[in-house]
Parts: structure tokens; C-alpha cells; sequence
């Protein structure tokens, strides 16, 4: 490589110099060096291809000025002449340091400069302390110069100063780029020969000509192959900048190194009076000197401050606008809601959220990156849906916001609601795979209408802030989800009914303790025999305040924060309690016993269900667990093997609301299930609607061809259960035939159903009579 032969060569130059009489031989080297230098240079500024060029021509420009400078100093030279303090060469010299500082300064890459101004700033604090030590230590020493002569070196100070900056500066470039190159390891060689070569010639400086001697000029010579080195490496081979770290991450490095230079100046003031030197002679460079301290550390912060500024401004924007999609944040949204119900007059304010059905999909099939583009395309629709002054937000996941205003009576919020519906499903392509996704939306609104016509007599209307809008939107998202609707509006009692569920909820581990917890049973008969063959247990909750509480209002909530283990447990022992009370009295009865999801994946389920019958004595083939068909294909692997677990004990398994879940055959095939119970929605009204008849004709039908039991639910009259036995339905259930009752009552409740209904026998016998 072009770079290392002229380092080898270069090396080898200056040690012929060094060994080389005085005179031509040395001045001949020293000139073929400077000149490849300077050579090296400009084949680098004239191949530059990047955006460094401009650096590699200030380059050019200052060590030309540093060959004129040493030109000059070999022509003074001649015929042994002596060299002032400070001569024309000087100028040059000076001029070159600057020029080439500037270079430095300006460095660049395809990212732009190098350096910026807060690293220029504390290289420039890091040189004037090093100029104030040079000046104090080593040029003003008192030992040996008086204050005239001295002042007569300042030079010397100039050249430090400038060789300390140059310095700092090739260390903060290690610290942007993070990596210890050729060039940069070469740039650093170089400053340090010419800080040392400077140290060295004027601290053995008399006041009437500065010391040149081989080794102050070897080191000159050195430097200048280090600059060459930099020039001519290979330009492919450069490192990129790491990145910048950001105002807070100020580094250990950089802070020990500014507090040390600005300590400097303290510091060579106390070391100054405890020498006994005279105030006269440096207080005013110590003034000085702490002045531009000052100066670049107020100009350091300034740009702090900008920075903090400019950060706490992007901050503020991020704060309002989503990340992903570019809309409005949540806190956007809510200052803007502010403002339109602060300013609305008598106009109507509505938000809507909009919930995305499905989109979990394309997050787990496709993955975040394509989630986040549908986000985006979601994003642009709404907003092309509705008017320009309208407010559209992203909550987060899969929800968006719209916010607006309308006069009264000028706008359908439900159609609002459709257009943003519409919007959502319109065709989109994914890979090549039209995705069919819809959307949800729960409506707030602030109508005045509605506002005057609800406000009570003699009392202004609650105040509403946006935060508490969104909130309703949300509530009636819910609401609209639970109730399978596609669009669901805020009302009052949406929150009353949320309010006192959470009440509910917290209140439920304390009944749990003190047993409020009761079970229920209701009699299930069996029409072939006319009897009851089996009980359902049903879970009833004995409020000291509320009364009894029905299982709707409280197990969704209880399942969902880890309570219903504990509830089955308890529903679980009561029931094998009772059976096996009553087969003590002569009363054979089977117990069902509903399971959830959570406890289908319980791995504990089975072992609890073995001790609780071996704790009652019970026979496993009275028990019978009924399951939804939602619930058992959740997670079909652990339900099914969960199920064939319990079946594997000798209880049964019953499909219970069946019809209203999957309603798909392929379930059936796979799980242990000996019962179907068809949905009470559709018995209730089998004899008023022919559909629901025949769902219920149909159930009947697919459960004798596959063999298992069928039992209806919500038989409400006689006529409905005449229905039933007249399809040929094996059990039936329901207010009619009885409803859930204390365990106290069931025996005479049983014994009076055996007496009052007929065998299916007795049944025919009867209708054939008539």
C-alpha cells in the first residue's frame, strides 16, 4: 500500500537526517520530505471523491504555508544566521497551524461535519488552559526570565496553544468515531511530535533567538510523514462515526477532561502567590486567560441549552403524534377534545373509537413490520373519511380515535360510525392476500339536546373534560363487543353497571373467605324414564347488601384475575357433597359441574377432581362436567387432553349452549363428549320459530347418529317439552320442570317430579288417547 511505503521511507528519511552534517545534506532532506508531503496532499484533495474534499484543501493550504515558513527559516540560516523569537516564518507558521485547524474543524462525512460546535468549544477550553500552563511554566518562569522577556516568547505560547487544540481535536474525533484507525493514530503521532518539538525548542529559548536544534527538527520532520500517512490511506478503508451520544450522555472522559482545563486557571493562581511571583507580572493573563475561559464555557452551555431545546421540542412533538401511523397521540387527542368542548357553544361533540376486529392476525401471520404498514393505510382511510377539521388519533394496538364537531341536528353519528366501518373494510392486499378485517366503534357524544333534556332542575350538568370522553367512547366499545353489535353509544348506566362490577370484584375474595358463596341445583329430568336423573350445580352469590347475585354479573371478572380455580374448587366439593348426600338417603342422582377455560388448563384438574370423589365416596360416573364449545377450542390440544383426562375417571363430558360457539362437527370428533345441551335460545322458542325448530330437530338428529345424549335447555311449558319427547330428545331442563334451588329443597323438589311426570311410555299411551 502506497501509505506504508511512504512511511518506511519516510522513517528512514528522518533518521538520515538526523545522522546527516548540517547544512545542504540536511536541508536537501528535509526539503524532499516537506515537498512529498505536501505532495501527498494534493493527490489526496485531487482524488477525494466524498464530502471531505474541503477538509483535504485546507489541508493543502496549511502545510504549503508551513513549507514557506521552514523556506524562510533555512534562508535566515544561511552563513549562521540567528532566528529571532518571532520573524516572518512565524506568520506562516501561524497561519498554516490556523489553516489546518480549520481543516480539522471541518471535517466530514457522508453524514455531514464531524465535529460540532460543542466539541470545537471544549477543545478551544482544553488549549487555553494548556496555552495559560505553558505560559506560567515554562515561557514566564521567574527563575530565569523577567516579565520583558518573557512577554518577548509569546510565540511560543501561540504555538502550544495551537498544537493543544489540534490535539483535543484528534482526541474528540476518537470519541465521534469510536475507532482507532491508521489516519487517526497517524494524526495523533504528528500533533505529538509538534507539541513536543515546540515544548522543546522554546523552553530552551533566550529571549533573543529561539533554540533549533537536530532533535526539535527530526520531530518536525516526523510530524510531517505522520500528516503524509494520513493522506495517503487507503480511502475505502475509513470508519464510519459511531453515533453521537445525545446532551445527558456527556461522557466520563470529556467531563474529566473540560474540568481539568477549567480548573486550570484557580489553580495557576494559587501556584503563582504561593511563588511569591508578582501579581504584576501574570494577573492580567490570568484575567485574560479566564475570561475566554469564560466566554467558550457560556458558548458551551448556550449550545447545551439549544440542544436541551431542540430536544425538549422533538420530545413534544413525539408526545403528540403516533409513532407508527404519524396521527395524533392519546395526549394530542385529549388537549384537542379539551378544546372543542371548552369552545363548542351549542354545537355537538363526538369521539369515536375505533376498534380494529382481527388485526392480531396480521401481527402473528405476517408479523409487526407489516402490522404497522395496515396501521398506517388504516390511518390514511379514517382520515379520508371524514372532514378536514375532524381529529384523527391513534389510542395504541389496534384503536383509533375521531374527534369532531357538528352543529345540531346536521350529522348521523351512526353513519359517521358505517363510513368508518366501511373505511376499514374496504379490500387491502397483504402479501398478495386480501385481508378482510372490520372494525367496532363505541360513540360518546356532548349534544345539547341531550345535555338540557338530562340536566336536573335547578343543578348545571356535570362537567366534561376529553380524557373522560375517550373513556365513555371506550365504555361503549365494550358494551358494543360484549353485545356483538358493530357500533355501541355511551349511556349513563354503562358505567354504573362497570362501577359496580369492580365494587363486585373486589368484594369477592371476602365472600369467597366467609362463605357467601352458595350452590344451587336444578333438576334435570330424563323424558324416557320420566324421572330426574341428574342436577346441575349452579353458582349463586348471597350479597349481605345486594341479595342473591347470579354468576353472569361476577365469574367473567373472577376468571379473569385469577379467582375461579379457588370458586371451582368450592362449586366442585359442594356438589359431590350433595350427591352424595342424597344417594345416602336412597336418592341416586349424577351432579354436573361447569368448567371454564382456566381450568381446562389447570394440569392440576384432574388430581382435584380424584380427591374430592374419594373424599365423598362418590362413583366417578355420577359426575358430569359440561364445557361450552368456545371454551374447549380456545387451546383444543390441552382442553382435549384436559377432558380426556377427567373422562379417563370414569365422568362424563356435555357440550353445554351447544349451538351457540363453533357449531362445527370437527370438535365433536375429537373431544370425549357424551351429552349435547342445545341452547336455551333456541328451545325457548322452538314452537314460535321454525328456524329454531330445526336447529333443535337437527341437534337431535346429528347426536343419535353419533351416539351421544341429547338434553335441551330452557324447556319454559308443557308444550315445548311435549315438543321435545315428540323429536325423540333424551333430557330436558328448565323452569318448567324446575328452578335452581338450595340443596335443602332438592329431595321433595325431585321427589315431586318423579310423581307428576309420565315415562315417554306413559307419554305416547296418553297422546295416542287423545
Amino acid at each position: 500500500m502506497l501509505w506504508t511505503r511512504f512511511l518506511g521511507l519516510g522513517a528512514l528519511a528522518v533518521v538520515a537526517y538526523a545522522l546527516a552534517p548540517q547544512g545542504i545534506p540536511r536541508n536537501t532532506i528535509y526539503a524532499i520530505v516537506v515537498s512529498a508531503t505536501v505532495a501527498a496532499f494534493v493527490h489526496r484533495y485531487v482524488g477525494e471523491p466524498g464530502p471531505d474534499k474541503r477538509t483535504w484543501k485546507y489541508m493543502v493550504v496549511g502545510i504549503g504555508s508551513w513549507v514557506i515558513g521552514d523556506a524562510l527559516i533555512a534562508v535566515m540560516k544561511i552563513d549562521g544566521g540567528q532566528l529571532p523569537t518571532f520573524s516572518a516564518a512565524d506568520v506562516f507558521y501561524l497561519l498554516g497551524y490556523a489553516i489546518i485547524a480549520v481543516g480539522f474543524a471541518r471535517a466530514a462525512d457522508e453524514n455531514g461535519l464531524m465535529f460540532g460546535l460543542e466539541e470545537l468549544y471544549e477543545c478551544l477550553i482544553v488549549a487555553v488552559g494548556f496555552g495559560l500552563v505553558t505560559w506560567v511554566f515554562v515561557i514566564s518562569d521567574s527563575s530565569t526570565r523577567s516579565f520583558s522577556e518573557a512577554m518577548a516568547l509569546w510565540p511560543a505560547t501561540a504555538y502550544l496553544t495551537v498544537d493543544a487544540f489540534l490535539l483535543t481535536l484528534v482526541g474528540s474525533l476518537y470519541l465521534v468515531t469510536r475507532s482507532a484507525t491508521v489516519p487517526l493514530l497517524a494524526a495523533a503521532a504528528g500533533v505529538i511530535l509538534l507539541v513536543s518539538a515546540d515544548f522543546a525548542s522554546y523552553s530552551a529559548a533566550s529571549n533573543t533567538e529561539v533554540y533549533r536544534s537536530t532533535i526539535p527538527n527530526a520531530m518536525w520532520l516526523a510530524s510531517y510523514v505522520c500528516f503524509g500517512v494520513v493522506a495517503l490511506h487507503d480511502v475505502q478503508k475509513s470508519v464510519r462515526r459511531a453515533d453521537r451520544p445525545g446532551p445527558f450522555k456527556f461522557g466520563r472522559g470529556r467531563f474529566f477532561g473540560l474540568a481539568v482545563a477549567i480548573a486550570v486557571v484557580p489553580t495557576v493562581m494559587t501556584v503563582q502567590l504561593a511563588r511569591g511571583v508578582p501579581v504584576e507580572q501574570w494577573g492580567w493573563v490570568i484575567v485574560g486567560s479566564s475570561a475566554l475561559v469564560i466566554l467558550l464555557v457560556g458558548l458551551r452551555m448556550a449550545r447545551f441549552v439549544r440542544t436541551l431545546r431542540l430536544q425538549a421540542a422533538i420530545l413534544e412533538d413525539v408526545a403528540r403524534t403516533d409513532a407508527v401511523t404519524g396521527l395524533a397521540s392519546r395526549r394530542l387527542l385529549r388537549e384537542r377534545l379539551d378544546t372543542m368542548l371548552a369552545t363548542r357553544g351549542d354545537s355537538d361533540v363526538f369521539t369515536l373509537v375505533v376498534d380494529i376486529d382481527r388485526f392480531a392476525q396480521i401481527n402473528e401471520t405476517f408479523g409487526y413490520r407489516v402490522g404497522d404498514s395496515v396501521l398506517r393505510e388504516i390511518g390514511h382511510r379514517l382520515v379520508a373519511s371524514v372532514r378536514s377539521d375532524d381529529l384523527v388519533g391513534r389510542l395504541g394496538g389496534d384503536q383509533f380515535v375521531v374527534a369532531m364537531t357538528r352543529r345540531p341536528g346536521r350529522t348521523d353519528v351512526c353513519e359517521t360510525a358505517a363510513q368508518l366501518q366501511f373505511a376499514v373494510s374496504r379490500k387491502m392486499f397483504v402479501h398478495d392476500i386480501n385481508v378482510a378485517l372490520d372494525a367496532t366503534v363505541g360513540v360518546a357524544a356532548i349534544e345539547e339536546l341531550s345535555v338540557c333534556a338530562h340536566r336536573p332542575e335547578g343543578r348545571s350538568a356535570t362537567p366534561i373534560d376529553g380524557e373522560a370522553m375517550m373513556q365513555q367512547a371506550h365504555v361503549a366499545l365494550t358494551a358494543a363487543k360484549a353485545g356483538q353489535t358493530r357500533v355501541g353509544r355511551y349511556e349513563p348506566d354503562m358505567d354504573r353497571d362497570r362501577h359496580d362490577q369492580m365494587r363486585l370484584l373486589g368484594e369477592l375474595d371476602t365472600a369467597i373467605r366467609d362463605h357467601q358463596l352458595r350452590v344451587f341445583f336444578q333438576p334435570c329430568l330424563d323424558l324416557e324414564s320420566g324421572s330426574v336423573d341428574r342436577v346441575e350445580a349452579l353458582l349463586r352469590w348471597q350479597h349481605p347488601r345486594e341479595g342473591l347475585i347470579g354468576p353472569s354479573i361476577f365469574l367473567p371478572d373472577a376468571e379473569r384475575t385469577g379467582m375461579l380455580p379457588a370458586i371451582t374448587a368450592l362449586v366442585l366439593d359442594e356438589a359431590l357433597a350433595q350427591c352424595s348426600a342424597l344417594r345416602r338417603r336412597g336418592i341416586n342422582l349424577s351432579v354436573s359441574v361447569n368448567l371454564s377455560v382456566r381450568n381446562l388448563l389447570d394440569e392440576t384438574l384432574t388430581e382435584q377432581v380424584s380427591a374430592a370423589l374419594a373424599k365423598y365416596a362418590v362413583p366417578a360416573h355420577t359426575l358430569e362436567f359440561e364445557v361450552t364449545e368456545t371454551t374447549a377450542m380456545t387451546d383444543p390440544v390441552r382442553s382435549v387432553n384436559a377432558l380426556a383426562s377427567l373422562r379417563s375417571l370414569g365422568a362424563t363430558i356435555a357440550i353445554d349452549d351447544y349451538g351457540t360457539g363453533y357449531s362445527s362437527l370437527a370438535y365433536l370428533q375429537s373431544l370425549p363428549v357424551q351429552t349435547l345441551k342445545i341452547d336455551r335460545s333456541f328451545v325457548s322458542k322452538m314452537n314460535t320459530d321454525d328456524t329454531d325448530a330445526s336447529i333443535v330437530r337437527s341437534t337431535i338428529d346429528l347426536a343419535r347418529s353419533l351416539g351421544v345424549r341429547v338434553m335441551a335447555e330452557g324447556v319454559e311449558d308443557a308444550g315445548t317439552l311435549d315438543a321435545l319427547r315428540l323429536l325423540g330428545c333424551d333430557g330436558a331442563q328448565g323452569y318448567f320442570l324446575g328452578r335452581p334451588m338450595p340443596a335443602e329443597f332438592l329431595a321433595d323438589a325431585v321427589a315431586k317430579l318423579d310423581s307428576e311426570m309420565p315415562t315417554k311410555l306413559e307419554w305416547e299411551l296418553a297422546r295416542e288417547r287423545i
